[in-house]
């Protein structure tokens, strides 16, 4: 007698098919694997947990937390320009370039700033900073030191003891971002219309109440009643 005829007989069996159909279709009594099964209810169970825990408990989204990483690093990016006095429109304008700055920025002004200048920027106590018209400069390099240093007069904080240097920076280029955002309800302007550049934007029939400016008379030849002066007669040698 061989080996193999004393090898126990192995027991074979058939697939079960279930007693249902669909459209020609039977389906096989096979059941998914345990680990499987356990993945399936262990995501169920936790996914409540990660909720309560990211979004409305001490967790710190993934986005969050990349957007802080990059916000300590512009700190100390800010901290140098600052140490070399190199704080300029220019560098100020390239932090508009980073989403994670801006980001950063929008949440500090919703927290910080929208009690006074609006949820949309549009003014309240505050003047309105998505308009063209400034009270005190529309540079960026300005509006950095407006926050820097404060309106103390006008019931403005200054910052430089409330935000790190590059989130005054940041802040100082979100708010250049807001200008021609055209938010709801605006506050009527306040202060000087500047063009980009910080300009002051004078209107043709400037200064107010139909009263022609010096270099009006001399354009047009005419005095203030509107009538062309005579140059008294002189006698000619």
């Amino acid at each position: 007698m061989t080996d193999h005829q004393n090898e126990p007989a192995i027991e074979t069996t058939e697939d079960q098919l279930l007693d249902h159909e669909y459209d020609g279709i039977q389906e096989y009594d096979n059941p998914l694997p345990l680990w499987w099964k356990a993945i399936f209810w262990g995501s169920i169970f936790f996914a409540p947990l990660y909720i309560v825990f990211f979004h409305f408990g001490p967790g710190v989204l993934p986005n969050d937390r990349y957007d802080d990483v990059m916000t300590a690093f512009y700190d100390k990016q800010a901290e140098e320009l600052l140490a070399l006095g190199e704080i300029t429109d220019t560098s100020l304008d390239g932090l508009k370039m980073s989403d994670s700055m801006m980001s950063t920025s929008k949440k500090i002004y919703s927290a910080r700033c929208a009690t006074c200048h609006g949820v949309f920027a549009e003014g309240g106590i505050g003047p309105n900073l998505c308009d063209d018209s400034w009270l005190h400069g529309n540079r960026l390099t300005e509006i950095y030191k407006t926050i820097v240093d404060g309106v103390p007069e006008k019931g403005m904080l200054a910052w430089k003891k409330q935000l790190p240097p590059g989130q005054l920076m940041a802040m100082a280029a979100y708010v250049g971002t807001l200008q021609g955002s055209n938010p709801p309800n605006p506050k009527p302007p306040q202060g000087k219309q500047l063009d980009p550049a910080g300009m002051v934007v004078v209107e043709e029939n400037e200064p107010g109440d139909g009263e022609p400016t010096e270099s009006s008379t001399l354009s047009t030849g005419k005095d203030e009643t509107g009538q062309i002066p005579v140059m008294p007669e002189t006698n000619k040698p």
